[in-house]
């Protein structure tokens, strides 16, 4: 089987490399964007599943998928995010978003998230 393809788009960086550890642990293919303007390059190659910050130096990651949802209609779309409003979590459902982790979470929680993706 294939590995699935990942790409984390956020601009902590330490967050990023723990994440792709645990992910390539889990027999993905990870890569990281730390910015809108790196993650619009990377996801033209359609990675399977896209895990986003919302809070982005260069923007918002819940803007960009309403401004560019072709980009992310083949891939499982998981958002990042420290605001705990549950506005925030219904408005990034109706653009698509399959999952949310709110910040701060475990690998644990991150795994549990994935699991649906997995078998898409």
């Amino acid at each position: 089987m294939m590995k699935k393809s990942v790409l984390v788009i956020d601009d902590e960086k330490d967050l990023c490399e723990v994440m792709s550890r645990a992910l390539k642990k889990e027999g993905f293919d990870v890569d990281c964007a730390f910015n809108l303007a790196e993650a619009e390059h990377k996801l033209t190659a359609h990675p399977d599943i896209v895990i986003m910050d919302d809070n982005l130096p260069d923007g918002s990651g819940l803007m960009y998928i309403q401004m560019h949802p072709v980009e992310f209609m083949k891939s499982f779309v998981i958002m990042i995010s420290a605001d705990p409003w549950t506005s925030f979590q219904e408005r990034s459902a109706l653009q698509g978003i399959r999952a949310f982790l709110s910040k701060p979470f475990s690998l644990d929680r991150m795994k549990k998230v994935l699991k649906p993706a997995q078998t898409e």
